[in-house]
């Protein structure tokens, strides 16, 4: 048995002042291959006594999310990018995906990109990964948390610029063959562990976003991690992307003078 490589989605972490506890990096999708550690999490979570995600899923409002992902009143998409351009897109989209853009009309395209990133990946599971940990932790009598509240996850979508959105849905659309390899790049780079590359990735694809997007989040959960360490041994199940680099959490809570360490997937 050797470790396949120095990277690792599952950290253990420690400290005189905490609770031993351990940070999950998910992918929030169905896809059976971000699920090869499932049974790990599992064992880990049966080991605490607080299971966190990014925040409370009890507490996300599908009326509000739909809300937020709405254009403002008097936009749709034929209107922003021109009928022209709107109809080459829906197109290029329904013959790559065999999704109909007019269902999408009045949405931002946040929520288009989001939908044909699901398409790409594999409907393998009936729960996202972290939907699958969280269920699992309620069914099992842990105390289960979100280190994030659902109202600043709404407010983060909220800021991230329309024209951004545009930009990035036009880009896809130009280049179907090219979004589809990032996206699978990204899956692999999960199923391999690579976490900084992954970092590096999500980085580089957030742009002039990735302050908003990634840096400010990670601070605060950092901070909010702490207190919850204090009080129990705990279970954090935070996307990938917010782990590695100069601003990520391991970083972020080393620096709070913990010791960090990955748990390697062992390889027969």
């Amino acid at each position: 048995m050797t470790k396949k490589s120095k990277n690792s989605i599952i950290w253990k972490i420690e400290g005189s002042n905490i609770q031993t506890s351990h940070l999950f990096g998910t992918m929030h999708v169905k896809d059976a291959k971000a699920f090869r550690r499932l049974d790990e999490m599992y064992h880990l979570i049966d080991e605490s006594a607080t299971f966190a995600t990014e925040f409370n899923l009890e507490e996300a409002d599908h009326n509000l999310t739909a809300k937020g992902m709405d254009l403002p009143d008097g936009q749709t998409l034929e209107i922003i990018l021109g009928e022209k351009k709107y109809k080459k897109m829906s197109k290029s989209i329904k013959k790559a995906f065999g999704l109909h853009l007019d269902f999408f009309k009045t949405s931002k395209p946040l929520l288009v990109t989001n939908v044909i990133t699901g398409k790409i990946l594999s409907d393998d599971m009936q729960s996202s990964l972290d939907e699958s940990l969280w269920n699992y932790a309620k069914e099992n009598g842990k105390i289960t948390l979100g280190v994030e509240t659902f109202q600043e996850q709404m407010d983060i979508l909220e800021n991230i610029p329309l024209d951004y959105q545009i930009k990035q849905l036009k880009e896809m659309a130009k280049n179907v063959s090219k979004f589809r390899k990032q996206i699978l790049f990204i899956a692999h780079l999960f199923e391999e562990e690579k976490i900084a590359q992954l970092y590096k990735n999500v980085k580089k694809s957030t742009g002039s976003l990735r302050k908003l997007m990634l840096f400010d989040r990670n601070v605060k959960m950092a901070e909010r991690m702490l207190p919850i360490m204090q009080e129990n041994k705990a279970c954090f199940a935070i996307g990938a992307g917010h782990l590695w680099g100069k601003k990520g959490l391991i970083k972020l809570l080393k620096n709070k003078g913990l010791d960090v360490k990955p748990i390697y997937r062992i390889i027969e």
